[in-house]
């Protein structure tokens, strides 16, 4: 009974310190291993029963595969996105203050003008173009929806539905989550390494799509040109950007030193 009672205590500091580690991303109060009083800041009574502790440590542990499940669940998702997108490489062509770049055509008789504009870049090395801007492919897997819970997502449960909990295997399971707590820490560091790197490029479509005014386009040698709308890097002050696009900048990539802030938008 006695070796049993130490087993209790061994197992329930064991869920304590996994729940304190779980609380921080959890955003839960950790409980204390022991309380002088019962009350609803612990979860641990305040009795040496080994009964009582073990209940104490079902509950406990219960609550921590709820919470663990959860998180697995955000990582997965978080994976299966990854898993989806790839970099299409975009360099600016033309100088921002108009002295080179593309012709454009306001049609308003001030002639035509020189305007900068984005392009999917084919001759930069890698690290090389100025942006690596974000593309969720649609091909295979990735056309399907991510799993939801009460779906696949079930079939992978760590909880036990069936058989009622002994002290034995309270101890597996803590083992098993302070495994996947370590799985789930390495998810959320790869996360913080990507989503530190990325930036908000704001842009713009300049040119009307109606072809009335915009950049000149057509064949070499053509006689007659079109006017066709094209995406632009917005560095005005006096107009929000149309879009606000998620992408690397310049050699910028997870898991090595970035040169913005997260989300900070380009000058």
């Amino acid at each position: 009974m006695r070796g049993d009672r130490r087993r209790v205590i061994a197992a329930g500091l064991a869920a304590a310190c996994l729940l304190g580690a779980a609380a921080s991303a959890a955003a839960v109060p950790a409980p204390a291993p022991r309380a002088n009083a019962a009350g609803e800041d612990s979860p641990w009574p305040d009795t040496k029963s080994t009964a009582a502790n073990l209940r104490a440590i079902r509950s406990v542990v219960r609550e921590l595969e709820r919470k663990v499940e959860l998180m697995q669940l955000s990582a997965d998702r978080y994976a299966y996105w990854e898993s989806c997108i790839r970099g299409v490489p975009v360099s600016e062509y033309g100088d921002p203050d108009r002295q080179s770049g593309f012709a454009y055509d306001e049609r308003d008789d001030t002639g035509l003008g020189s305007m900068p504009a984005l392009a999917v870049d084919r001759k930069s090395r890698p690290r090389r173009e100025d942006y690596l801007f974000l593309s969720f492919s649609r091909r295979g897997n990735c056309r399907s929806s991510a799993p939801r819970p009460g779906g696949t997502a079930d079939a992978a449960s760590i909880r036990t539905r069936t058989r009622p909990a002994t002290l034995r295997s309270l101890e597996r399971k803590v083992a098993f989550l302070k495994r996947s707590a370590r799985r789930l820490l390495a998810s959320s560091e790869r996360f913080d390494e990507w989503e530190s790197c990325v930036s908000w490029v704001p842009v713009t479509e300049y040119g009307d799509p109606d072809g009335t005014f915009g950049y000149l386009f057509g064949r070499r040698g053509a006689t007659a040109l079109q006017h066709r709308p094209a995406l632009a890097i917005d560095r005005s002050d006096w107009d929000d950007p149309d879009y606000m696009l998620l992408a690397l900048v310049g050699g910028d990539r997870p898991g090595r030193s970035c040169q913005d802030e997260p989300g900070e938008a380009i000058d």
